[in-house]
């Protein structure tokens, strides 16, 4: 989730939460005020009628509402209480046809000779009900363009003020150590973001030093070491010529010369791991990997042949894919080539190429290999010199600079099934 959004998250849940609690006070504290004016109109009602009760003692007869709307109803003797009563109660209204809120008040008094009467009030709030009703759904109505517009200006200005948080993300996106890149300069009216863009410089000025020393050391390491272990490798050849030597000693000699091959093979691939790691291998075009396979699978039949096993390769779909040449091609070989080292006389490495993927599928140890482990470097589950231990970091290397994925399936075989994106 983008920063932005993730911002606006939080404030539209607060709007949603807080303005409809305001909305809820805000209508009630109205509703109190609407009936606290109608009663106050009842009460000024009662002193009215109590008034004119004293002065005209007809007016004690008005057992049934009227067109004044109360009634005055005589009590038994006894002791009342003379505190008014207030609540909301509903009368049948001839106009609207239905039942519609009325407020009504009840009281009690004495006459001149001390005699009991109830006294009931009512008064219509059907316009005010009206008017709650209409001033609920403008509530609502401002509610909702509230929040739209609320939601609406902060997205235009959190964009506004994370652009060059954006701008300085999609530079450091771009940036290749090695290359000589540099960040697009940003000036921000924000101090911060001129900060962060000041500080990612300086870092990548100083990872670009680092990445050129290590890798010239890297370079001149490999180098320095092909040289003596190609020039050792070549005297015990020669030394292995003489005919004086005794068979013990040529076996000897023949375990130092293979030594030597595999700590050449382990100096190529740290080197080409290295490479990798550091993205030095920019060029990319699209690759063709029927006709990769095909060809390598040719280039290792001697391999295959001595090792006595058949490779199969089979074609559901054509796969292209764009990449590293080198990449792609040392991808596909370093597989294949654990393949046939990992196996046994009259074993079987089968290629299943489909759309999206690539299955290599080879006989070999009847039990699994473990899934967490293959792909650390050095690490071997069988003890043969052939195997240096990077087959498979190589692989896992390649295709972490592509959006592939590789995954170990063990079923009557071992099987490494690489996943390329789908187009």
């Amino acid at each position: 989730m983008k920063l932005q959004n993730y911002t606006l998250r939080y404030l539209a849940i607060t709007l949603l939460v807080v303005i409809p609690i305001w909305a809820g006070i805000f209508y009630a504290h109205i509703l109190d005020e609407v009936h606290d004016n109608i009663d106050d109109d009842l009460k000024n009602s009662k002193i009215i009628i109590m008034r004119h009760v004293f002065t005209d003692k007809k007016i004690l007869n008005s057992p049934e509402f009227g067109i004044n709307k109360f009634t005055i109803k005589p009590l038994p003797k006894g002791n009342y209480s003379h505190k008014d009563k207030l609540f909301t109660s509903s009368e049948f209204m001839e106009y609207d046809n239905e039942d519609e809120p009325i407020r009504v008040l009840k009281t009690i008094f004495n006459d001149d000779n001390g005699n009991s009467y109830e006294l009931i009030i009512k008064a219509s709030i059907v316009e005010e009900d009206d008017l709650l009703a209409d001033l609920l759904l403008s509530l609502i109505a401002l509610y909702v363009m509230l929040v739209i517009s609320i939601l609406a200006v902060n997205h235009l200005l959190l964009k506004k003020i994370w652009k060059s948080f954006y701008i300085i993300l999609e530079n450091i996106k771009q940036i290749k150590l090695g290359t000589g890149s540099k960040l697009v300069p940003v000036n921000s009216s924000i101090d911060e973001f001129n900060v962060l863009a000041s500080e990612v410089e300086t870092m990548l000025s100083r990872n670009e030093t680092i990445y050129s020393s290590q890798k010239q050391f890297i370079e001149n390491a490999s180098h320095e070491l092909q040289t003596p272990l190609a020039i050792s490798i070549n005297k015990l050849e020669l030394f292995a010529e003489n005919s004086t030597l005794s068979e013990e000693q040529m076996i000897e000699i023949g375990k130092i010369t293979d030594t030597l091959n595999r700590l050449t093979r382990l100096n190529k691939s740290l080197l080409m791991l290295s490479k990798i790691e550091n993205q030095q291998y920019p060029e990319e075009e699209e690759i063709n990997f029927n006709k990769l396979i095909s060809i390598l699978t040719e280039d290792y039949s001697d391999l295959a042949d001595f090792k006595k096993v058949k490779i199969t390769i089979i074609e559901n779909d054509t796969l292209h894919f764009t990449m590293n040449k080198g990449l792609a091609i040392a991808l596909i070989s370093n597989l294949l080539k654990n393949a046939l080292i990992h196996n046994h006389p009259e074993g079987f490495v089968n290629f299943t190429i489909n759309k999206n993927n690539i299955s290599i599928s080879n006989s070999g140890s009847n039990y699994p290999l473990n899934p967490e482990l293959i792909f650390n470097r050095f690490y071997r589950n069988t003890t043969t010199n052939e195997s240096t231990g990077l087959g498979l970091p190589l692989v896992k290397s390649i295709i972490a600079n592509y959006s592939v994925t590789i995954e170990y399936l063990f079923n009557d075989g071992h099987t490494f099934k690489i996943n390329f994106p789908k187009k």
